[in-house]
C-alpha cells in the first residue's frame, strides 16, 4: 500500500512538468493548425509576393490604386500594401500610412527578391510582419494582419500566449504580440522554419499553474493505478517463484526427477563410447517436462544439488543392469560450477558410487562453460581430487561461455564436448564453421579428447571424422531416451562383428 500511494504523489509530483508537455502539444497543434489556414505563411512568401507583383504597373496610377484597395479589401490576410515605384513616389491601400519609418529587417535575404521586415504600430508598442519584394519596377511591401498570433493570444484566457518570429542569426530583432512582461520568461517551446526564422511560444504563469492543478488528480490516480499494477505483477512473479520451489521440493520427495541417456558414438569404429545424462522431470499426469523449464531456476535457487543426487542415484542403478562394468564404456553427468568448487557438495556425489560395481573410470562430469566459476583455485582442487580417483572432467558447450579455452589451462581439463552451435554451421558459410575448425585443431594440437554435440546429419558426421573427431553424439545416433529405450539401442549396436560388440546386456 506504501509503494502504491508513494507512486501516486510521485506522479502528481510531476504534473508540472507534464502539464507544461500537454500545453505545449496543444498550443503547438493549434499553431499548425491555424498556419494550414493562414494563407500567406512564411514558407509560401515569395511565391504569394512574385504572383501578387503582377497585379501592379507601379506607377501608383489609377489601376495600381484600384488593385492596391481590391486586393487588401478581400484578402482577410493582408491588412495593407504599399507600392514604392522607381521614381521614389509611394500610394497605398491605406492613404497617409507611414509604410517605413519604423521598418527593421528580420530576414534580409530570404531570397534574392524578397525580405521580412518588423513594423511597429504607431497606435501600439506591439508591431506587424512586412514581407518586401523589390523587382525592376519597383518595390511592394506587404504589412500582414496577426491572425495565428491573435487567435493564440486569447483563446486559452485573456492575453495569456505570446508569439515571437525572429531571425535565426539576429535574434535581437524580432516580431511578437501579446503581453511585453512574458519575452523575459524561458519560451514554452521553440521551432524553427527552413528559411532561417525562429518561432517562440511564451505562455504566462497562470496558464500553466491551471494545467497543473488539472493534471493533479489524473496524475495521482495513473501513479497509484500504475503501483497497483506492478505490485500485483510482483506478488505474481513471487508467487510463481515460491511455486515453483515448492513444486521441485515436491518433485524430490516423490523421486519425480528421472534420468535419460543420449548415446555417444565412436564413428571410428561404429562402437559405443558411453552416455550423457540429462534432466527431466516427470510430473504425474503429465507431459515430461524439457528442462529448459526448471533447470536455470534451480541452479540459482540451490536444488540443483539435490536433484543431481537423485539422478545420480537412479542412473548408476540403471546403467548397471547393462554390465558397463565389464567394458570401459563412459557416463557423463552434468554439473555446475559449485559443484566443482567444494569437495562437500563432490563427496555426497561420490558416496552413491561407493556401492555400485561402475568403475570411476566410466564416470565423468561435464561443467558447462555458460556458468562462470567463482573460485578457480578451489575448482582446480576439486578437478585433482577427481582424476587422482579416476574420475574425469569434461568442459561441455566448449568456446560458448565465460572462461574461453582459459579454463582448460587454468583447471587443467583434458576433454571437452564441441558445442552444437558450432557443429550445425557444417555445409555453410557461415564465420563459425571456421571456429569450429580452430577449436579443433586446439584439441588436436593439446592432445585432448574431444566429442562433437548435436550432430544431425551425416554430412556433419563425416566432416567431423574427415577432422579427427570420432566421438559424436546427437539426433543422427539417438535423441535422449529413458532406460528402457537406451538399452535397446545398446543392444542394437551390440548385433555387430565380434570384436566390436559392446556388453549392453540387461
Amino acid at each position: 500500500m506504501v509503494f502504491v500511494l508513494g507512486l501516486s504523489f510521485l506522479f502528481s509530483l510531476l504534473s508540472g512538468f507534464f502539464s507544461q508537455l500537454q500545453l505545449s502539444y496543444i498550443i503547438s497543434s493549434d499553431s499548425k493548425e491555424l498556419l494550414n489556414t493562414y494563407s500567406m505563411k512564411v514558407e509560401r512568401f515569395p511565391d504569394v509576393l512574385s504572383s501578387l507583383s503582377r497585379n501592379f504597373q507601379f506607377d501608383c496610377g489609377p489601376l495600381d490604386q484600384h488593385q492596391l484597395q481590391h486586393i487588401a479589401y478581400n484578402d482577410y490576410v493582408i491588412r495593407r500594401i504599399t507600392i514604392k515605384t522607381k521614381s521614389g513616389s509611394q500610394c497605398s491601400s491605406f492613404q497617409g500610412a507611414d509604410t517605413e519609418s519604423r521598418l527593421v529587417p528580420l530576414l534580409s535575404n530570404m531570397t534574392p527578391d524578397v525580405s521580412l521586415w518588423v513594423a511597429s504600430e504607431s497606435r501600439s508598442e506591439q508591431n506587424l510582419l512586412v514581407a518586401e519584394w523589390k523587382g525592376e519596377k519597383g518595390r511592394l511591401l506587404v504589412h500582414m494582419e496577426p491572425l495565428v498570433s491573435e487567435t493564440l493570444r486569447n483563446k486559452y484566457c485573456d492575453d495569456c500566449v505570446l508569439s515571437s518570429i525572429s531571425s535565426i542569426d539576429s535574434p535581437t530583432v524580432s516580431y511578437w504580440r501579446g503581453d511585453a512582461a512574458l519575452l523575459v520568461n524561458e519560451p514554452l517551446f521553440t521551432s524553427e522554419f527552413s528559411e532561417g526564422l525562429r518561432i517562440n511560444t511564451f505562455v504566462k504563469q497562470e496558464l500553466l499553474a491551471q494545467y497543473k492543478e488539472e493534471l493533479w488528480l489524473p496524475l495521482f490516480l495513473f501513479g497509484g493505478g500504475l503501483g497497483a499494477i506492478c505490485l500485483s505483477l510482483y506478488r505474481m512473479f513471487i508467487r510463481r517463484k515460491m511455486s515453483l520451489h515448492s513444486l521441485v521440493e515436491q518433485g524430490l520427495a516423490k523421486q519425480e526427477f528421472v534420468p535419460y541417456y543420449q548415446p555417444i558414438v565412436d564413428v571410428s569404429s561404429n562402437s559405443l563410447y558411453g552416455c550423457e545424462m540429462l534432466a527431466r522431470w516427470q510430473r504425474p499426469g503429465q507431459d515430461v517436462i524439457s528442462p529448459m523449464e526448471f533447470i536455470p531456476y534451480v541452479e540459482k535457487s540451490g536444488q540443483i544439488l539435490p536433484i543431481t543426487e537423485q539422478l545420480i542415484e537412479k542412473a548408476i542403478y540403471e546403467i548397471s543392469k547393462l554390465n558397463w562394468q565389464t567394458t570401459k564404456q563412459v557416463i557423463s553427468i552434468n554439473v555446475v560450477p559449485d559443484q566443482l568448487e567444494s569437495l562437500d557438495v563432490l563427496e555426497k556425489s561420490l558416496k552413491l558410487l561407493q556401492h555400485s560395481e561402475i568403475t570411476p573410470e566410466q564416470i565423468a562430469f561435464e561443467v558447462t562453460e555458460r556458468k562462470q566459476f567463482t573460485d578457480l583455485t578451489m575448482a582446480s582442487d576439486v578437478i585433482e581430487q577427481l582424476r587422482m580417483r579416476g574420475i574425469g572432467v569434461k568442459l561441455d558447450d566448449a568456446g560458448t561461455g565465460y572462461g574461453g579455452f582459459s579454463y582448460i589451462q587454468q583447471l587443467n581439463i583434458r576433454s571437452l564436448k564441441i558445442d552444437k552451435m558450432f557443429v550445425e554451421n557444417i555445409g555453410t558459410a557461415d564465420i563459425k564453421l571456421s571456429l569450429l575448425d580452430s577449436i579443433i585443431a586446439f584439441g588436436k594440437e593439446a592432445g585432448m579428447e574431444m566429442i562433437a554435440e548435436g550432430v544431425e546429419t551425416e554430412e556433419q558426421s563425416k566432416y567431423l571424422a574427415e577432422q579427427g573427431v570420432y566421438l559424436q553424439q546427437g539426433y543422427f545416433f539417438g535423441k535422449p531416451m529413458i532406460f528402457r529405450d537406451f538399452a535397446y539401442f545398446c543392444k542394437s549396436m551390440a548385433s555387430q562383428p565380434q570384436e566390436q560388440k559392446m556388453a549392453c546386456v540387461a
